[in-house]
């Protein structure tokens, strides 16, 4: 008698070649990314090496553009103090006054120059200063006015053209600082740059071997699944063989010393052989072992037939019509021996 099945089918095989396809492909697909990624390796240290190069001479350069702002700024900085000496001390009153007194004594100097002028020309032409046509020497005077205010004008717009040049060279060295410390940030960041690139390539280098071990455990974790979902189904079904295999019912029983109708019907016996006699029913007892299982087990009980004759109400039978005995209502126990 072999052990009984289950009701349930068995898992439908397109299933477990539907998975090794998978796991085909999932392989392909695995070699397929880790040469593209052997292939792409030489460009990509390339790439990273350009970038590494061109961070460095821009780092260089840099560098040495700010040097030279430095110098200039060291340079220049002696006329930025004296600009703002010169600012600190100005007085605007005292300068008006001192720009109008240089303005009247070269006034008067212009003036005298012109009568002196003025004079000697009448005198050639023979006329008599203070006579009507002494007239000219007014327009003589206006004219040296004239050019004593045209002087003035000029020296203050020389003085302003002064500061105007002082202005600029004063605005060109205010920039340097800033310039400077621009150029030591471009500094900064080329280097930061070019870290950023050495990181990228590496990055770019690894990306193809993290995708292969992605495939890698995607196929690993379908395998395990498969195998999960054929070990469960075989483990339920020899549940459920073993729940409804009478063999078992008798071992385990056997094993945890209970002796309430157990199976002992002859048909599921095998190597009977009698070695005694129960003293108190009279009922032969017999050492065997039982079908489909390990023949070294061996058993010592009764056969269920031989007890319905003396006693009915000690046997009872399954549904398969197999008989068990009551050892307990005997007084009788199966044992291993």
């Amino acid at each position: 008698m072999g052990t009984k099945g289950s009701d349930a089918p068995p898992p439908d095989p397109r299933l477990t070649e539907a998975q090794i396809r998978s796991m085909e492909v999932q392989d392909d697909v695995i070699q397929r990314i880790v040469r593209n990624a052997e292939s792409m390796l030489p460009l990509q240290r390339e790439a990273t090496q350009f970038a590494l190069d061109q961070a460095r001479q821009g780092t260089a350069d840099t560098q040495a553009d700010r040097n030279w702002m430095l110098t200039r700024r060291a340079l220049l900085s002696g006329v930025q103090d004296r600009l703002v000496a010169d600012a600190n001390s100005f007085d605007a009153r005292v300068r008006r006054d001192e720009l109008a007194q240089e303005a009247g004594a070269d006034a008067q100097i212009a003036i005298a120059n012109a009568r002196a002028s003025s004079a000697r020309d009448l005198a050639r032409r023979g006329v008599m200063p203070g006579s009507g046509r002494a007239g000219d020497s007014r327009l003589v005077l206006g004219e040296a006015a004239m050019t004593a205010g045209g002087m003035n004008s000029a020296r203050r717009a020389a003085r302003t053209e002064a500061y105007a040049l002082t202005d600029r060279a004063t605005n060109a060295l205010a920039g340097y600082p800033t310039m400077s410390t621009n150029a030591t940030g471009q500094t900064v960041n080329m280097a930061l740059g070019a870290q950023g690139a050495a990181n990228a390539g590496a990055a770019g280098m690894n990306a193809g071997f993290g995708m292969a071990n992605a495939g890698a455990a995607s196929m690993g974790a379908n395998a395990t699944g498969m195998w999960n979902a054929q070990a469960n189904y075989k483990n339920q079904q020899d549940q459920i063989a073993a729940a409804n295999d009478p063999f078992n019912t008798i071992l385990g029983a056997v094993a945890g010393g209970v002796t309430k109708f157990m199976f002992s019907d002859r048909r599921l016996k095998t190597d009977i052989v009698a070695v005694g006699r129960d003293g108190r029913t009279g009922l032969t007892l017999y050492e065997f072992a039982y079908l489909d299982d390990d023949q070294d087990r061996r058993f010592r009980g009764v056969m269920a037939d031989e007890v319905e004759r003396i006693d009915p109400g000690a046997v009872s039978y399954d549904g398969s019509g197999y008989a068990s005995v009551d050892y307990a209502r005997l007084g009788i126990r199966l044992v291993e021996i």
